[in-house]
């Protein structure tokens, strides 16, 4: 358990510094047999310590703490685990330029082969829903279930990931992407991504079909 709060505080720290949060925004989770470890809601990833993660039934998002309570987006974790049992955390951030991007109703673009091989060809967009509802929770485990990534109009970005590092490299590349889209629009280019049939063909070829 040690490790996995040790886990959790260095991945925490490492979204603040990447300014994907500000303040209390944001929340992370990780898996842990039928709970999961979610940081507690109004506190910093910045500032975070072994006491600000609680433990959280997956089932009925029961918890003991007295002092604390979890992330308002607990439902949502929750859900995403039980939609793919394949994942074992799930970071939330609001990144600059992702959100930015397609809260103008800009898709992003699968730009490089590094972006492809991380998250895969296939990206979701949730259009706007009040945070930290059921509604949200519900959209956003029907959007990861075919994908590593999920965008949130007006409101943020999540990735999944069997580790903490995986979920947190995938965050970082579709921050990447999105700011080197707009990039390219503010120099009035137009930056070409990738085909369906470029993407495909990278793939086929590194699992050696």
């Amino acid at each position: 358990m040690k490790d996995t709060i040790k886990e959790l505080i260095k991945y925490s720290q490492l979204i603040a510094a990447q300014d994907l949060v500000l303040g209390s925004s944001g929340n992370i989770s990780l898996k842990s047999g039928k709970d999961m470890l979610i940081k507690a809601s109004g506190l910093c990833m910045s500032e975070a310590q072994s006491a600000d993660f609680l433990k959280v039934a997956l089932k009925n998002l029961a918890y003991k703490s007295k002092k604390l309570k979890p992330s308002c987006e607990a439902k949502m974790h929750a859900i995403c685990y039980a939609m793919r049992p394949d994942i074992n955390c799930v970071i939330h951030t609001h990144p600059l330029y992702a959100t930015t991007l397609v809260s103008c109703a800009i898709k992003p673009r699968l730009i490089s082969p590094e972006f492809i091989l991380s998250i895969g060809s296939e990206l979701k967009i949730v259009e706007y829903v009040c945070p930290g509802t059921e509604k949200l929770a519900e959209k956003v485990g029907q959007a990861v279930k075919n994908s590593d990534i999920v965008y949130l109009k007006n409101h943020g970005l999540l990735a999944v990931g069997k580790t903490l590092k995986e979920a947190y490299t995938r965050t970082l590349l579709a921050e990447q992407m999105a700011k080197m889209q707009i990039i390219a629009q503010l120099l009035g280019k137009n930056l070409k991504g990738l085909s369906a049939v470029q993407s495909k063909k990278l793939l086929a070829h590194l699992q050696g079909k």
